[in-house]
């Protein structure tokens, strides 16, 4: 019995939609926006925050990076080393690596100085590392090998070029390997080619052994900074404390408080990240909901509309024995109806958004499957209470009353 009231009413509904067309539409227009707002907005949060973790992650994986001197918040990486005191040792450096939660390390100091070559000058950072750098930073050559232990324990004069370096100095049409270049005035030999990492600063810097640059451009002993790769992402708090301790201990410190370094992890910075974009996407979906709110007031407005224009047809519905539910069903299936439409367009035109974006905009956007659902129920239940008023004031009418209405 249920299913054919059910039944009569989506076709009665179905019927008043297709009689006007045109107010029908303009009353799903609201949800319609609301829903492709939510969709294209929250996917443009969610592309924002896997935007985040991917440039994270392409900086190394399970990355902790201990530097010498005070915290400066939450970055992961300084993008100039040149300016810190070096209070890292070699002794450091070994200690660290022995710790059972550490993989891999390799140490990192950098300097401006000033690339030559043949009649081409520019102005590059040089970063004195170990050959362990590729692993522990995600960061391969391109064309060429990267310098290996050999070339470190003999402190040769050779270098890798990040990908901007080697067009700005070398030219884009001339093969850089084996070129002879020279930094601050002293010979170095390009053996390897970096691959691009999207960032200028990063790929316009130079590798060079670290032993080469502790003797060649610094003229010092100690590290800037320490790159360590943790053994297991779970791990890297129990990691970071370790090296916390070990360091505390070699330099003869009470606590982090009076430190000469620290360390930088990417769970932090990750979860700081994640954070803001989370706020952001909140923020972005929570006006995406005021849309279908007010879309919803329209559903409801077109529907007391609705129901004063047919108040006869009410009447005659009753003094046939309708009941006041099949009237309250009638109206509410209406109004779903028209809110799911909406919904559903709303749906398909903010997928179509997010990809515009990401197409042809540059920008980063992801659709959920949790954002199509949220959109769908949010479309559903605002059919649901702003036509649930319009559909009860209906059933309530007096069918002589009703009858009488002209």
């Amino acid at each position: 019995m249920k299913m054919r009231v059910l039944g009569e009413s989506f076709g009665m509904a179905l019927k008043s939609i297709r009689g006007s067309l045109g107010r029908s539409f303009l009353t799903t227009l609201g949800v319609l926006i609301g829903a492709g707002s939510l969709i294209a907005l929250t996917a443009l949060g969610n592309g924002a925050s896997l935007a985040v973790e991917e440039s994270l992650k392409s900086l190394g994986s399970n990355l902790l990076i201990v530097y010498s001197g005070q915290a400066r918040g939450t970055a992961l990486v300084r993008r100039n080393t040149s300016n810190i005191v070096p209070t890292l040792t070699a002794d450091d450096l070994e200690a660290i690596a022995a710790l059972d939660l550490v993989a891999v390390t390799s140490p990192e100091s950098s300097a401006s100085v000033q690339a030559k070559f043949e009649n081409r000058n520019s102005p590059v950072t040089v970063v004195g590392t170990d050959s362990n750098y590729p692993a522990v930073r995600n960061h391969y050559p391109e064309a060429g090998e990267f310098f290996g232990e050999a070339e470190v324990d003999s402190r040769r004069m050779v270098a890798a070029l990040g990908s901007k370096a080697a067009v700005d100095l070398i030219g884009p049409d001339v093969d850089p390997i084996g070129a002879k270049i020279r930094l601050n005035g002293l010979p170095f030999t390009v053996v390897a080619v970096m691959e691009s990492k999207g960032n200028d600063m990063t790929d316009a810097q130079v590798w060079v052994p670290i032993t080469a640059f502790l003797r060649s451009v610094s003229g010092g002993t100690k590290y800037a900074a320490v790159n360590v790769q943790a053994v297991d992402s779970g791990l890297m708090r129990e990691a970071q404390a370790a090296i916390e301790a070990e360091l505390l201990r070699l330099h003869k410190l009470p606590s982090m408080d009076a430190a000469d370094f620290y360390v930088a992890n990417q769970l932090d910075v990750l979860g700081a990240a994640q954070g803001t974009a989370g706020t952001f996407t909140l923020l972005l979906g929570g006006i995406a909901a005021i849309s279908l709110v007010v879309g919803g007031i329209g559903i409801m407005n077109i529907m007391l509309v609705s129901v004063t224009e047919r108040t006869r047809e009410i009447g005659v519905r009753m003094a046939l024995g309708a009941k006041p539910g099949n009237v309250l069903a009638q109206f509410l299936v209406e109004a779903v109806l028209l809110s799911v439409s909406g919904g559903a367009l709303g749906i398909a035109a903010g997928v179509a958004a997010a990809w515009a974006f990401s197409r042809f905009g540059g920008m980063a956007a992801r659709v959920s499957a949790g954002s199509i659902v949220l959109a769908f129920a949010f479309s559903l239940v605002t059919g649901l209470f702003f036509g649930g008023y319009p559909a009860f004031r209906a059933s309530r009418l007096d069918p002589i009353e009703a009858l009488r209405y002209e």
